[in-house]
């Protein structure tokens, strides 16, 4: 299968990614149940797929080979008088075994010395088990299959998200304003192959997420690491701009109204009060200090108040 290409559109306001691959095309590489409301998916990926299956596939094909040389040379081999280049076709496939995948092919050794005892010591007259080592070729390219469609990456408008996990399931975001940087690493052969790693430094955070996968491991550092990334600095590239311009930024607050006190009925005043206001009010009146108008208002609430 293929990676993940750099055509994109626009629809419903999101950003919804576009893959080589019809199969992929009619999928979801992300859980949308993990977007919260109004979120939009900028980016959405999974690492190369050239890196997930290479080294199962070349195992798979030298166990397929030893168990096709074994078979044709069941009786010799058991008998111990096999050729000598028969002999050193099936050293040279087991040794190549966990050349090609660690764990599995270790395992495919382990099986395959115990076919060729097996087949000496007369405990299985048919050749067939020859390819029990193939078996656990195709278990490793079948498991790395289920891995591999079990990791997803993904940025939105307001972060970046790391979901892997088959059986237990592993999640991690980090908001963009808690990224300081950007990083894109890549080897001579990565580069031919067209992936490689990036990097998001978190300023001291691991992005929630503590992976005991090396694939996906964060730095203690204070990153949060995708490894295998098909096109990484295109990815680099829409991290960057949804850090420049993420969602809530532009969210406004709307400031609370200004406080404004209540307003408070007149007090009512005593008699002796009134009238020292009202002798007050004429004296200001006589010497034109106030207008005619100004005092009957004035007496008017002094009055009203009594």
């Amino acid at each position: 299968m293929g990676g993940v290409n750099q055509y994109y559109t626009l629809h419903d306001h999101s950003v919804i990614q576009m893959t080589d691959s019809p199969m992929l095309q009619r999928s979801q590489i992300f859980p949308r149940s993990r977007l919260a409301s109004g979120e939009s998916l900028l980016w959405e990926g999974r690492p190369s797929s050239i890196v997930y299956f290479v080294q199962p596939l070349i195992l798979f094909i030298l166990t397929l080979i030893f168990g096709l040389v074994l078979t044709l040379n069941y009786g010799a081999v058991g008998a111990m008088n096999a050729d000598i280049s028969v002999w050193a076709v099936l050293a040279i496939l087991l040794l190549l075994m966990p050349s090609a995948e660690n764990r599995m092919g270790v395992a495919a050794l382990v099986l395959g010395v115990a076919v060729i005892i097996t087949d000496i010591a007369g405990l299985f007259g048919n050749g067939v088990i020859s390819f029990l080592p193939a078996a656990v070729g195709l278990f490793a390219f079948l498991w790395d299959y289920i891995v591999w469609t079990h990791t997803a990456f993904a940025i939105t408008d307001r972060r970046i998200m790391t979901q892997y996990g088959v059986f237990n399931i592993r999640f991690g975001d980090t908001r963009h304003e808690r990224i300081s940087n950007v990083t894109v690493h890549q080897t001579l052969l990565e580069r031919a192959l067209g992936f490689g790693d990036v990097m998001f430094s978190t300023s001291g955070e691991t992005g929630g997420i503590d992976s005991d996968n090396p694939a996906l491991q964060a730095d203690q550092r204070g990153a949060v690491r995708w490894d295998d990334i098909p096109n990484p600095f295109y990815v680099r590239k829409r991290a960057e701009e949804a850090m420049l311009n993420p969602s809530w930024q532009n969210v406004r607050v709307q400031a609370p109204p200004a406080y404004v006190p209540a307003q408070l009925p007149p007090q009512p005043i005593s008699p002796v009060e009134a009238e020292e206001r009202l002798v007050k009010l004429r004296e200001l009146l006589e010497k034109g200090l106030i207008s005619k108008e100004e005092y009957e208002s004035k007496r008017r609430e002094i009055v009203s108040r009594l």
